[in-house]
């Protein structure tokens, strides 16, 4: 099979990646005067690289730059790249990144939380009492009511991102304290029982930063494409 691979900039618009093609551009500009990588720097680079991969033998490593048609210097190139352009974000936005982390505060913390679900009110509130007078634990009602996938775990879902909790939960346990049970809540058809068990913050430590800096790099590439496509069409 012989299939070209040449595109010019229409293509890619058309593609949809010529933005990814033009914020490389713009990262590399950013980076041409930045510090140079010393060899122990180099070194935990390429371990954390073939990590991240799962590259454990040299063949494994030859059968990579084979797969992707690059050679030695140009994947220490763009291991080098990727890693610069994490360093300038962090150099560039560190005055920024801690207001930065207390507006995302909550998306960064970890909830662990029980549920029950039944299709009828009246249940769910016998339910909701029998727990709240300690008649049975809320794990053993989870265990023989529960009607979702939590009665597998007796009720008990997570640790789990704050963000990727759905909305109509995530707002009740955002506003709860630790050990807090919920009147039935009619939630996606379902009532719902809902407790509060741990929540836990984030560590404002590196590799937080770093997630934080390079999204704050995304967003500086955003402003850029946008500044240089505006000056193309006035």
């Amino acid at each position: 099979m012989n299939i070209e691979f040449k595109s010019d900039k229409n293509e890619l618009s058309k593609l949809g990646i010529l933005d990814t093609y033009i914020k490389r551009k713009i990262k590399y500009y950013f980076l041409k005067d930045f510090k140079k990588i010393k060899a122990d720097q180099q070194t935990k680079i390429i371990k954390d690289w073939k990590d991240r991969y799962s590259i454990k033998t040299n063949k494994d490593f030859d059968n990579w730059l084979k797969l992707y048609e690059i050679n030695f210097e140009e994947w220490i190139d763009l291991i080098n790249f990727d890693y610069n352009w994490a360093s300038w974000c962090l150099d560039q936005f560190k005055e920024k990144l801690f207001s930065y982390y207390q507006q995302k505060k909550d998306e960064f913390d970890y909830y662990t939380f029980s549920k029950i679900t039944v299709k009828k009110k009246d249940l769910a509130d016998e339910l909701y009492l029998r727990i709240k007078e300690k008649e049975s634990t809320f794990e053993e009602i989870a265990l023989k009511f529960s009607e979702g996938n939590e009665k597998l775990s007796r009720g008990s879902i997570g640790p789990v991102l704050f963000k990727n909790i759905e909305d109509s939960i995530s707002k009740i346990l955002k506003v709860g304290d630790e050990n807090q049970i919920w009147q039935p809540k009619f939630i996606d058809r379902e009532w719902t029982i809902l407790r509060l068990d741990k929540k836990s913050h984030a560590d404002f430590n590196h590799k937080l930063k770093l997630k934080l800096a390079l999204e704050l790099g995304d967003e500086f590439l955003k402003e850029k494409f946008y500044e240089i496509q505006n000056k193309k069409t006035s």
